[in-house]
């Protein structure tokens, strides 16, 4: 299993971002490199993708708050 984390994008990791969208769903199988999510913190975007090959499990919803470095999902 391969945890998918919230990047660190702030020099302040105490300070949360939000998962903006998903382009997955819970259960989806998915490539290696496969585009996972949008995350956003303090009006900067980032896409997260897929570290490795299999089925995903979300672990946040769209639009909730997350601390950086939080697992966001894992793939199995």
């Amino acid at each position: 299993m391969s945890d998918v984390l919230f990047p660190m994008m702030t020099g302040d990791a105490s300070e949360p971002g939000v998962l903006a969208t998903w382009y997955v769903a819970d259960g989806e199988v998915v490539a290696e490199k496969h585009l996972l999510a949008e995350v956003t913190i303090n009006k900067v975007d980032a896409e997260i993708y897929a570290p490795v090959a299999g089925t995903v499990t979300l672990r946040v919803e769209e639009g909730e708050e997350v601390a950086q470095g939080a697992v966001i999902a894992s793939i199995e």
